[in-house]
């Protein structure tokens, strides 16, 4: 019977193997010759589905901690799920998948989260979409306008900087659901260090205090060079307009431009030339509950809101999800336990994982169908898991 357990020592050079040809087969087999291992490859724990002593599918958990409506929360990062072609289409992925919530829900980490290769594929085991962004693109002149404003300096920045950066990048997170408490790992060896080359970081100081960085590359496309923005964060207004200049100022390197924002940023209302810019809304990680119950009482809920609802819960992986619920919310706190009362509301998993975090109000869930339920009940759901703008930033 397969076993997922951690990969030891002895078998990193078959796990690297198995996630460069998923990864990366244009790169071809390695060799004794290969590059040294990237410091970003060191974050992580890896883990494997064991068949017979062979080694047929692999991933890593990261540990993250996360913010979700007003609390800190353990989240697991699940990455570098891999599989070579001779185990593939025999349900490794799925066992390697459960073996991973199995794990996290022993070490008492409620969420997870992945950045899908195709996003049915992870819906079918309750993963669902939790954030999205804005892809922007534009020559660099169509952000001269910015050049408008007065005062502050730029500044370059090293991986020594990073508590610096830190804070804004904490400022600027400070009103969205997931974003992470990052590291000085994390920020050394994810956000300042590349798989290849290292990239570019940039701050804006005013009176000496850092109010917005960048992190970004420099790349030769078919068009040109582009300017490629792979972090970034403001603690204001002013703030974010200086990094526009700072994309300008670039108008004799680089060719285009290429940034992103939150999906409520207002950014298209500020450029004057607003249709010179190329802007695309993108659907960012996925997300779900690992346990269901547990989950439920970590979160905080509005005080004004006292009752209970019957929830159940379908989920595809998780079979101590899979079942009926009651929920009793009261003076900011949740109280879960089995049921076998007729449910008031019918869901999935990953719909639930949704309007936990507030990505999906229960009204949106209700009327695609990812919610079936009475006025009631949805109307209760709706007053303890208000919407709430998301942002999972972090690539893993």
């Amino acid at each position: 019977m397969p076993e997922f357990r951690r990969v030891p020592e002895a078998d990193t050079e078959t796990f690297r193997d198995l996630v460069r040809y998923a990864f990366r087969p244009e790169a071809g087999p390695p060799d004794d010759e290969d590059e040294e291992t990237p410091a970003a490859w060191e974050v992580g724990t890896r883990y494997g589905l064991y068949d017979d002593g062979d080694l047929r599918t692999v991933c890593k958990l990261v540990d993250f901690e996360t913010r979700v409506r007003g609390d800190v929360h353990a989240l697991d990062g699940l990455s570098a799920v891999a599989s070579p072609p001779e185990s593939r289409r025999q349900g490794y992925v799925r066992d390697l998948l459960a073996g991973a919530l199995r794990e996290s829900r022993e070490n008492d980490v409620h969420l997870s989260a992945l950045w899908p290769f195709k996003r049915t594929f992870y819906g079918q085991y309750g993963w669902a979409t939790c954030s999205r962004g804005v892809e922007h693109e534009c020559d660099p002149g169509d952000l001269a306008f910015a050049r408008d404003r007065d005062g502050g300096e730029f500044v370059r920045l090293d991986a020594d900087d990073w508590e610096r950066m830190d804070a804004v990048h904490d400022a600027h997170g400070e009103r969205y659901e997931l974003t992470m408490d990052r590291t000085e790992e994390w920020w050394r060896k994810r956000v300042l260090t590349g798989w290849g080359d290292d990239p570019y970081a940039y701050g804006f100081e005013r009176d000496g205090d850092l109010a917005a960085y960048v992190v970004y590359d420099v790349d030769g496309e078919d068009d040109g060079k582009v300017l490629r923005a792979q972090d970034v964060a403001a603690v204001d207004h002013d703030a974010m307009l200086a990094l526009l200049q700072f994309y300008a100022d670039h108008d004799s390197q680089v060719d285009r431009v290429r940034f992103w924002t939150p999906a409520d940023a207002d950014l298209m209302d500020v450029i004057p030339d607003a249709d010179d810019v190329e802007a695309s809304l993108h659907v960012g990680p996925m997300f779900r509950l690992v346990d269901v119950p547990a989950a439920l009482e970590a979160l905080s809920y509005p005080e004004s809101v006292a009752g209970s609802v019957t929830l159940a819960v379908a989920d595809p992986l998780a079979d101590w999800n899979d079942e009926t619920f009651r929920l009793s919310v009261a003076d900011g706190e949740g109280r879960v336990e089995p049921t076998a009362d007729d449910p008031a509301v019918k869901l999935g998993v990953g719909a639930l994982s949704q309007l936990y975090v507030g990505y999906r109000s229960a009204e949106e869930l209700a009327t695609v169908g990812d919610l079936a339920g009475g006025d009631e009940a949805a109307d209760f759901l709706a007053s303890a898991f208000p919407e709430r703008p998301t942002l999972l930033r972090e690539g893993f």
